[in-house]
């Protein structure tokens, strides 16, 4: 194997995987280089869900929700490997006056843009959710959006992009860079050496430590968000289910829970998500966040009193200061690029992925996405 590339990817989520598969099916050399195993950071522990409603309605977002879940249409036949993709209802569950008033106003933009979204009473969320306990909601909102298994979709890319030549190396921490003047022309590993054309930087919440290595300091944080998943049941929860007011929820607080209700196929349940603020990185549970998510659940779906847990998970997510994603690339280097804080990562990412080829391979896009560019925060930044 050869130690030059065109393209060094870090990161192997979703972002970094479904990008080597676009640039290796155009005949790039690519690398990319994960610190752990192939999905095991932030994408593959996620519940699955491609949302379609509750991102910015800005239209680069839309374009972005509409097209990306668009492009899902065939995508297991063209990486070769099943993802367990299907459609499936969304009802985000509407408590306050103020909320349904807020999500009457957003679905008056979303579905004349292509994103059919409607606010429904507690008789109508009943009807669809029978074992639903409605007490103290006013209704809910409700959408179609998608589902897939977050591993699975991972290792497809990864797969898809080994095919077409890319060389994808778990178990690979970069540790360093080498520069000359403006470009990155090695990227260093605890055994390798790799030499460059481009540097593409994909690492989700673990994105600030790599660009700190280049003296660069992008403005992300995350926190740290905990699931359980249950064992199999019978089918008793027909769609997903989260709450309307995920943002104001978890906001200004220490520990929050913010509901979410996730079926599988196979009868499990995910239940999502336990969130603590913090700055520490780590992938560990706890007792406070099972214990939280249980009582909600239970509030719920009373009827899953007496359900077992099986498994948990915990993982960081990282947001920036606006809220918006940081795509595009890094103005103090010439050659290196940064993607990173989706809101609809899993919904954007077939479309998404193939716009970051190109402005890699110096194509002109459809779209600009500058709104997403990293340069936004040349001039400093400002958290809420």
């Amino acid at each position: 194997m050869t130690n030059a590339f065109d393209v060094i990817i870090i990161g192997g989520g979703f972002l970094g995987l479904s990008t080597a598969y676009e640039l290796s099916k155009n005949g790039v050399r690519t690398l990319l280089l994960e610190a752990g195993d192939i999905g095991s950071g932030t994408s593959a522990s996620c519940s699955g869900r491609a949302q379609v409603c509750e991102g910015h309605l800005d239209p680069l977002n839309i374009r972005l929700i509409v097209e990306g879940l668009d492009r899902f249409n065939g995508l297991e036949e063209k990486l070769g490997f099943s993802f367990e993709w299907r459609k499936t209802g969304i009802f985000l569950i509407i408590r306050t006056k103020e909320s349904w008033e807020h999500w009457e106003k957003r679905a008056g933009i979303l579905t004349p843009a292509g994103i059919p979204t409607e606010v429904i009473d507690t008789k109508a969320l009943q009807a669809a959710e029978p074992n639903i306990n409605t007490v103290g909601l006013l209704g809910a909102v409700y959408a179609q959006e998608g589902m897939l298994n977050p591993l699975k979709f991972s290792l497809a890319y990864a797969a898809a992009a080994r095919k077409y030549g890319a060389v994808i190396q778990g178990k690979s921490p970069v540790i360093g860079f080498s520069k000359i003047n403006r470009r990155v022309t090695e990227v260093n590993t605890k055994n390798q050496t790799y030499t460059c054309k481009h540097v593409a930087i994909m690492a989700g919440a673990w994105v600030p430590e790599i660009t700190r290595m280049l003296k660069i300091e992008i403005p992300i944080r995350h926190s740290h968000a905990e699931a359980i998943v249950t064992e199999p049941i019978p089918k008793m929860i027909f769609n997903n289910v989260e709450i309307s007011d995920f943002y104001e929820t978890i906001h200004g607080k220490r520990q929050a829970v913010a509901i979410g209700v996730h079926p599988d196929l196979h009868g499990s349940v995910d239940i999502t998500e336990a969130v603590t603020q913090t700055d520490l990185f780590h992938k560990r549970v706890s007792a406070w966040g099972i214990t939280a998510l249980s009582k909600e659940l239970i509030k719920l779906y009373p009827f899953l009193s007496k359900i077992r847990v099986m498994r948990s998970w915990g993982r960081p997510t990282c947001f920036t200061p606006d809220e918006e994603p940081i795509v595009g690339w890094l103005p103090e280097v010439d050659n290196v690029f940064v993607a990173a804080s989706l809101v609809e990562t899993i919904t954007a990412v077939p479309l998404l992925s193939e716009w970051m080829a190109s402005m890699i391979q110096g194509e002109k896009l459809p779209i600009s996405l500058d709104q997403f560019s990293p340069a936004r925060f040349q001039n400093g930044w400002s958290w809420n």
